[in-house]
């Protein structure tokens, strides 16, 4: 992959700064054997916690939070990304909005206009497709 493509999309944030962002969005948690709907993403906790629906979670321990609702990017790249856990293809030809310090925003293939957020330690790597 094109390193110049994807330096233009690296930014100095953090998954909790990214999230503190999107409060008030409709908010979708992913994890091992979770099948949660949808809630508002409440609040953003300095002690890495997030408040969905009145639970806590910690993201950088989810799979993914999928959040609805969010203003299309200026600029994406096509990649294909691989992760820890399987997606059945979902994400091998996505659009890459942002690496931020400990995560990843792609855009996904919806008309909600949705956002997929993987902490880093979820993703094993990052691919150009055509």
């Amino acid at each position: 992959m094109s390193g110049p493509r994807l330096t233009r999309l690296m930014q100095n944030i953090s998954l909790q700064q990214r999230l503190a962002s999107l409060v008030g969005h409709l908010a979708e948690i992913n994890g091992p054997n979770m099948g949660l709907e949808p809630g508002r993403l409440q609040r953003v906790l300095k002690s890495q916690f997030i408040v969905v629906k009145g639970e806590l979670f910690v993201p950088a321990s989810l799979e993914s939070i999928r959040v609805f609702d969010v203003k299309p990017p200026k600029r994406t790249i096509h990649v294909g990304v691989r992760t820890t856990f399987s997606t059945g293809g979902a994400f091998s030809r996505i659009r890459l909005v942002r690496i931020g310090t400990d995560f990843i925003e792609l855009l996904a293939k919806d008309k909600n206009h949705s956002r997929i957020l993987l902490p880093l330690n979820k993703v094993e790597g990052i691919y150009q497709v055509k």
